[in-house]
């Protein structure tokens, strides 16, 4: 019979103080949390020479597993037979790549993660790779 009592007495325990009083709704309504503000990213131009530093590339880095999650979590919204959702997720997908490469360091967004993508293979670049442990295939 001690462990139907402990039980009880433990089921009693957590119920007691979920069953207190609600406030009376002519309290003041709880505050918002505070949204940040959305980042953006800027027009971005790239460089005339395509030198890339190594710390961007350590920012492209960090942005690509990010990216990756992205893509995956969005895979199955694109296989909707209606366009016009179609069409929707692309844009929210669109800005959530801006947002995520904008928040992680760089300022052009997605646009500028792409050209650093794409600059890797320069020659000119080999040097900031190397001391950014990043290797092109």
């Amino acid at each position: 019979m001690k462990p139907f009592t402990a039980a009880l007495i433990l089921v009693v325990l957590m119920l007691v103080p979920g069953c207190k009083q609600k406030k009376s709704s002519s309290d003041t309504p709880p505050q918002a949390p505070s949204v940040q503000s959305e980042t953006k990213p800027v027009n971005f131009v790239p460089p005339q020479d395509s030198v890339i530093s190594a710390e961007k590339i350590k920012i492209w880095l960090s942005c690509n597993p990010l990216l990756d999650s992205l893509t995956t979590m969005y895979s199955d919204s694109f296989k909707v037979e209606e366009p016009e959702k179609r069409i929707r997720y692309q844009e929210v997908f669109s800005a959530a790549q801006d947002r995520i490469c904008a928040r992680a360091g760089l300022p052009g967004g997605y646009k500028e993660y792409k050209w650093i993508m794409n600059a890797m293979g320069n020659p000119k670049n080999k040097a900031a790779l190397d001391s950014a442990g990043a290797e092109v295939f």
